[in-house]
């Protein structure tokens, strides 16, 4: 137990440590801010992603097997049912230190964008064995117009043959084989292409992307829908079914405005020495994927923790009553 409480607070001194020092940040974040010595030293012990550093990882696992070890040492001296309770409080923390172990260690978060029709393999982003489809996108309005939920048709495949179907919602994630897809954002994408004497340039980016043309030169796109009424074109447009899409073209060299251009689906307009044709556009949408294998261990846990209180706190000493009614 002495082990135990000694670990405890170097644990909390870390945990302070990973609070007062920025996590996550590139190493030249570090030495910028803290110096060229300190950021160095910060990247040497980790301190950069101290709750993922094999130190903090190693006395976690210390302080895991100190608590297992005490834990089955009392629970062989123990006969009732609030001892055993209060050991079961001690094992509870002990699941719920493993839980957020393997989250920190095998835990996976990444965000994708894509186009209605795209697939894309998840491998790159942290999940082997497993491929992503979006099969169709929607907005539900309110009668006022305004966005009531956005739903993306997805359809999920491994690579052992199993697959799964199913729209996604705000906070109604999909769940198969581990995985959790959250729907986040959505956008649009706008196709067409950039034609110059060098040849022509098929693309198709999101609203507000640019296109480097040279070494010099680059190409702003701005994606809206022009009212039916007179005014400035607005987005989002003001109806579900949106007239008169435009695309808003902007020829930069460095922040230097070059050209501009207010080009309409299938036209083309000359901007500089390109012309720029606007082809189409389609919705994307934005998921964010997570693999957590902890939050079943860590659930686990806190169940355990539950019946360790009852246990210990609720349940009657049979001891005490026995005595009492002598």
């Amino acid at each position: 137990m002495k082990s135990a409480l000694s670990l405890l607070l170097f644990l909390g001194a870390a945990a302070s440590l990973g609070t007062l020092i920025p996590q996550g940040q590139p190493p030249l974040f570090y030495r910028a801010h803290y110096g060229e010595a300190g950021g160095s030293f910060i990247l040497l012990l980790s301190l950069d992603h101290v709750y993922r550093s094999w130190w903090f990882l190693t006395l976690v696992s210390l302080l895991g097997l100190s608590l297992l070890l005490c834990s089955l040492r009392r629970w062989k001296k123990l006969t009732g049912w609030k001892g055993r309770g209060s050991v079961l409080l001690h094992l509870s923390l002990l699941l719920i230190l493993a839980g957020a172990v393997l989250s920190a260690y095998l835990g996976r978060t990444a965000y994708v964008e894509l186009g209605v029709g795209d697939k894309v393999d998840l491998a790159p982003y942290g999940f082997p064995g497993f491929t992503l489809f979006v099969r169709d996108f929607r907005i539900e309005y309110y009668p006022t117009l305004e966005p009531r939920q956005y739903i993306s048709l997805l359809r999920l495949e491994t690579g052992w043959g199993s697959t799964k179907e199913e729209e996604v919602k705000v906070n109604h994630p999909l769940k198969f084989e581990g995985l959790k897809i959250y729907q986040k954002s959505y956008g649009w994408l706008v196709k067409g292409q950039v034609s110059a004497d060098t040849g022509v340039s098929p693309f198709e980016l999101a609203h507000g992307e640019e296109l480097l043309l040279d070494e010099a030169q680059k190409l702003r796109l701005r994606f809206f829908f022009l009212p039916d009424r007179g005014g400035a074109p607005a987005m989002p447009p003001s109806s579900p079914l949106p007239p008169n899409p435009r695309l808003a073209c902007l020829l930069l060299r460095d922040t230097a405005i070059l050209a501009a251009e207010n080009i309409g689906q299938g036209e083309s307009r000359a901007l500089g020495d390109y012309t720029v044709t606007f082809a189409g556009y389609r919705h994307y949408t934005g998921l964010e994927i997570k693999k957590d294998p902890g939050v079943g261990v860590t659930y686990g846990g806190f169940a355990l923790l539950l019946l360790g209180l009852v246990m210990r706190y609720l349940v009657p000493d049979k001891r005490k009553l026995a005595g009492g009614e002598s």
